[in-house]
């Protein structure tokens, strides 16, 4: 049984296991993200050959905002990242093996280059979606800091939560690195600060 039928069969068994519900769903992610590649290198030669002047429209992404019923914002992006993944195999070819998903990839193509393409990748196949954006968006700010220094910082993240059912509440506490948690404590004193020069009606959902 392949993994369509698989998933299929979990989608419709009320009764299948949490690991079969597990193992269906990160398939069918995968799967997307195979999906995914294989339609923006459709986009990219149907820019090439310019296939968008037959229906009169001006660009790609006007094309493919009116066709395929994307926001022009995203159909921008699609034709962007459908031809930058052309200059970038190794992410290419992780991507077409679903083992990279469209934000990562997105975010890798703003900022990879041949010289540091092997480098962003580790660390993309190592870590989420938001870390990969997070990383890109200090590389294109200019920010100097190390993939393995990125990935040691997460490391060293670490959120606890407790629930006090006899008082109705739930302690969260957050371990960061130094600079971080700083960075954290100050937008919590300023939200504190915030809520205590509201009216009554923000109050009441105030941080104290």
């Amino acid at each position: 049984m392949n993994m369509n039928h698989k998933a299929r069969a979990a989608a419709t068994d009320r009764h299948a296991s949490i690991d079969e519900l597990d193992r269906a769903i990160v398939n069918l992610a995968r799967q997307r993200n195979v999906i995914e590649h294989d339609f923006l290198v459709l986009v990219r030669r149907f820019d090439e050959r310019a296939g968008w002047l037959q229906w009169n429209f001006e660009n790609c992404a006007e094309w493919l905002h009116y066709r395929c019923d994307i926001s022009k914002g995203a159909a921008r992006e699609r034709v962007r990242v459908a031809h930058a993944r052309k200059t970038l195999p190794a992410i290419a070819m992780a991507f077409a093996k679903g083992r990279l998903s469209y934000s990562k990839v997105r975010a890798l193509t703003r900022v990879a280059k041949p010289e540091n393409e092997d480098e962003l990748l580790t660390f993309a196949l190592k870590t989420t979606a938001a870390r990969v954006e997070e990383r890109c968006r200090e590389l294109r700010c200019g920010t100097v800091v190390s993939t393995d220094d990125a990935l040691r910082a997460q490391a060293r993240r670490g959120v606890w939560m407790r629930r006090d059912e006899a008082r109705g509440m739930v302690v969260i506490t957050v371990e960061l690195p130094m600079e971080t948690g700083e960075l954290v404590d100050k937008a919590l004193d300023k939200a504190m600060e915030t809520a205590a020069q509201a009216g009554p009606e923000f109050k009441e959902e105030s941080w104290t």
